[in-house]
């Protein structure tokens, strides 16, 4: 999918954003633009392109020589409650915060769940940071999914007047 849409730059694709929500007749394409410009509530279900996998790697002290070391900690190490907290990144703030200010997308893991891996995940060594980091690029992943849902919608929309959105969402998973 990625490889045949031309990713406009993030001031453009936020102006298209803005002016589609001006112009949408359809409430469900409306929701979505808006939520896209105001943000997505915890409880919402947000699109694929915004739930992002993520890799786990962290900072360690080897308890017997004093040396650090940063390494990757493989999924096998948390139960899956655990991992499922932190395999993703829910990006759920307004499209311009990702777009606007790029960063690297890395997030520490939970205080607590930090605290309760910190002396098991890797045996003789104490893990002092732990964090989860996106296997691709946040940005880059956003701005091809909101321009697939820009560039696809009109023929959704003229198609399927009744359920164009609902077909748009799940299209990704046919494609």
């Amino acid at each position: 999918m990625s490889a045949s849409l031309a990713v406009a730059s993030p001031s453009v694709l936020l102006q298209q954003l803005e002016s589609m929500c001006n112009e949408v007749q359809t409430p469900e394409c409306r929701h979505w633009l808006e939520q896209e410009l105001q943000g997505y509530a915890p409880d919402a279900q947000l699109p694929w392109y915004r739930i992002v996998p993520c890799r786990q790697r962290g900072h360690f002290l080897d308890l017997n020589t004093g040396r650090y070391l940063t390494c990757h900690i493989g999924s096998q190490t948390l139960c899956q409650r655990d991992l499922a907290n932190v395999q993703f990144i829910y990006a759920r703030a307004p499209a311009a915060h990702y777009l606007l200010h790029p960063s690297s997308g890395i997030e520490p893991w939970p205080v607590d769940l930090k605290k309760q891996y910190q002396a098991l995940l890797i045996p003789g060594h104490l893990c002092l940071q732990a964090w989860h980091e996106p296997v691709s690029s946040l940005r880059m992943r956003l701005m091809e999914g909101i321009e697939h849902f820009i560039s696809e919608y009109p023929k959704h929309a003229a198609l399927q007047p009744q359920h164009s959105f609902k077909a748009l969402q799940h299209s990704h998973w046919h494609i």
